[in-house]
């Protein structure tokens, strides 16, 4: 399925491919040649020196034309482009043209003009170039990908921003591609507001995402543009800009929506096989591409300096590891001296030391572990490797830089990333596990101190219904099979920026940050839904429903209220007869702890006991310390007729776990002389403790309860001796 573009609607491609035939040769160093001429067996050196050979193409090639695109890119290079990605995939090709036929539609709607619109669409069209370095196994695969090869397939946006740097296009280009994949930031950890991300960028996701889901996948039909519309209105205020969202509804509303038809779209570059020369240098740039992957993957960070001793690349890496940005470092005078370099024991370095200055006087690649300076003064332990960029007359073309944090402990970028997906994905569905659900959850709840923060987040609990029948009768690895499956669903349905993680068992949980209640409720009814028609081959076509309740954030909530309620609304959803969705609001809550109604004596969350200790009122706070020491307890208070502990940690998610230190309570012991003793005269006679126990946090289960806190008694009547329990 493929958009009919109006001819009015690209006016960068009509002015692109008016010049197509008129190539001339070009002087210097050539680009399909380039990875021939290094005088270095380094694949490295190779590489770059091609991509160098791109940047100097870019700066003074014949078809340099400033008045043809204003300036926003050299018409020659962008030509190069295409014709790579044409010649890697065709359908990116017709994807990343249908995205600028919209974006610039939209555009023009909200009265863009000119320049701005060719900056546009010049984003646009190349917004997905680095998909030209992926693996054929990712790029082609006929189904939804698994987390590990979205995280691969996710550094095509970096390895595009990295040509796109070389290639000196315009810096907002760069600025709409970078920031068009940026929603959720995951070095801080912190959702990006919608507001932060530049104009363009925000046309250009909608756009993007329009035409992705108008397009049918390998995984799902194409959808209308009244579903793609109403996905986009749902998702709006986290992923897309409710605004322009309603823009582009008015704007298909006047002229039309566009119009997908079967059939390929036909213009010169796919209706013309590419010639010799121009098939070549597409495959020379696929190689740049893939090994970028590879430097990507491999290290930490790298730049790209040229004959003039100008920055031409500095990549992401270096932006997280230096703290310095791309657009301050793009362009600027290297020096050395500007890093601050110093030796691993902080001694400067004299001028004949410094890394550029050493490839220059050796023409040799120069490996130095050093010191850098961080923007914010912190020095950082790096390995950099500064190679030159030479042909085989030993011209010189530029200096490539390769950052290796010292600070990993000898570890590889990409060993940290599989240790960090350990620590944060479940290990059986691969989603966000528990722990990284408390860590978005306190990003959220810190969020909303902010004082211009006005939207709340919602949470949205699911439960697969009858899931122990699908275990009983079909198999735990049947089971499995459908949490896998149904991981894989959520994940689809949920577009937008909500983190979804497995809870545990068959639950789990989505966060929906800027998602009021009602909104929350309409995606968790479109999820519902869609798990209805999922399909498990194993299960002999029994249907798969699911129950799930919803809750937003208000003024006064706790985690632990929050999450209560959502949980409460998931199963009222269950008493209603299962496969619904229920919501609840602050106040509605039918069991809160803060507000129970219940007797103590009837309540099964908690624990009244007394017994008669044999030791003297007096010695009772003595005799508690091992008692302490050994569950370590905490003490919260203390007098001579009064103690209260907490054992166990309470997490910032507040519910049980499996193991006692997990399980968290609050005892309270009242001291008291035994009435009618022995002696009543005596100095000093056996106390009488009464105990009462309470869950901290948030467990389901009274039973659970109950066993650890009788359990918790045994042991407190050991520590004093104690006789059977008082009646």
């Amino acid at each position: 399925m493929t958009l009919k573009i109006p001819p009015a609607a690209s006016s960068v491609l009509s002015e692109l491919e008016k010049t197509l035939g008129e190539r001339s040769p070009a002087n210097g160093l050539q680009l399909t040649d380039a990875t021939s001429l290094s005088s270095h067996p380094s694949d490295s050196s190779r590489v770059l020196l091609g991509l160098m050979a791109l940047s100097h193409k870019a700066r003074s090639g014949p078809e340099a034309n400033p008045e043809l695109l204003e300036g926003v890119i050299d018409a020659g290079v962008l030509r190069s482009l295409l014709s790579a990605l044409h010649y890697r995939d065709p359908a990116s090709l017709h994807h990343v043209r249908r995205t600028a036929s919209v974006a610039t539609s939209l555009a023009r709607f909200l009265g863009w003009d000119g320049r701005q619109l060719k900056v546009l669409e010049v984003a646009a069209l190349l917004h997905d170039m680095g998909k030209i370095g992926v693996p054929d196994n990712v790029l082609f695969k006929p189904a939804i990908l698994s987390p590990d090869e979205s995280e691969l397939m996710s550094l095509h946006y970096n390895i595009g921003l990295d040509v796109l740097q070389a290639c000196r296009v315009d810096p907002e280009v760069l600025d709409f591609v970078g920031s068009t994949h940026s929603f959720s930031d995951s070095t801080t950890s912190r959702f990006r507001n919608i507001n932060e991300v530049p104009m363009g960028a925000r046309i250009l996701t909608i756009a993007d995402a329009y035409d992705s889901l108008r397009t049918e996948q390998v995984y799902r039909i194409g959808k209308s543009h009244a579903e793609v519309m109403s996905i986009l209105g749902q998702h709006s205020g986290t992923q897309f800009d409710g605004n322009i969202v309603s823009a582009l509804g008015r704007c298909c509303k006047d002229e039309g929506p566009p119009e997908y038809a079967p059939g390929v779209h036909n213009s010169t570059f796919t209706s013309n096989p590419l010639g010799a020369l121009e098939a070549l240098e597409a495959s020379t740039l696929c190689h740049i591409f893939n090994h970028l992957y590879l430097l990507e993957s491999l290290y930490d960070g790298f730049y790209l300096i040229d004959s003039d001793m100008r920055v031409v690349v500095w990549n992401r890496g270096l932006e997280t590891l230096l703290g310095r940005s791309a657009g301050d470092m793009l362009n600027r005078i290297w020096t050395d001296r500007e890093l601050s370099f110093t030796d691993l024991h902080g001694e400067s370095l004299v001028e004949n030391e410094l890394p550029l200055q050493r490839v220059l006087a050796t023409g040799r690649t120069v490996t130095t572990s050093l010191r850098a300076k961080h923007a914010d003064g912190a020095w950082k332990e790096v390995e950099l490797q500064t190679v030159p960029l030479l042909d085989n007359d030993q011209r010189l073309y530029g200096v490539a830089g390769i950052v290796r944090d010292l600070g990993r402990a000898g570890r590889k970028p990409q060993e940290f990333r599989e240790l960090r997906r350990a620590a944060t994905r479940d290990p059986l569905t691969l989603l966000s596990n528990r722990g990284e659900l408390e860590t978005q959850l306190a990003v959220q709840m810190s969020e909303q101190a902010r004082p211009d923060q006005t939207t709340p987040f919602s949470l949205i609990f699911v439960d697969v219904d009858h899931f122990k029948s699908i275990n009983d009768n079909y198999g735990h690895p049947v089971g499995d099979k459908v949490l896998i499956e149904l991981a894989r669903l959520m994940q689809q349905e949920m577009y937008s920026g909500e983190l979804v993680a497995r809870y545990g068992g068959e639950e789990f949980v989505i966060l929906c940050p800027d998602t009021d209640l009602d909104t929350a409720v309409v995606r968790a009814e479109r999820l519902r839904n869609s798990i209805a028609k999922l399909q498990i081959a194993d299960m002999s076509g029994r249907s798969l429903t699911a129950s799930l309740g919803v809750a937003r954030y208000e003024s006064g909530d706790s985690v632990e209220s929050l999450l209560r309620r959502a949980d409460e609304a998931l199963y009222l959803s269950k008493d209603r007869g299962r496969n619904q969705t229920s919501s609840l609001k602050l106040g509605q809550s039918r069991h809160s702890r803060d507000t129970a109604t219940a007797e103590a004596n009837n309540d099964p969350f908690l624990f009244d006991a007394e017994f008669e200790a044999l030791v003297s009122h007096d010695m009772v706070i003595y005799k508690l310390g091992g008692f302490i020491t050994e569950n370590e307890a905490k003490l919260m208070k203390v007098t001579q007729s009064q103690v209260i502990l907490q054992i166990g940690r309470v997490n910032f998610i507040p519910y049980w776990g499996k193991d006692v230190a997990s399980q968290p309570v609050e005892l309270e012991l009242n001291i008291g002389k035994k009435v009618g003793g022995h002696n009543p005269k005596a100095v000093s006679c056996n106390a009488k403790i009464t105990v009462q126990m309470k869950p901290k946090g948030w467990i389901r289960q009274p039973e659970i309860f109950q066993q650890r806190a009788k359990q918790l008694f045994k042991d407190l009547r050991a520590f004093f001796v104690a006789e059977t329990p008082l009646t």
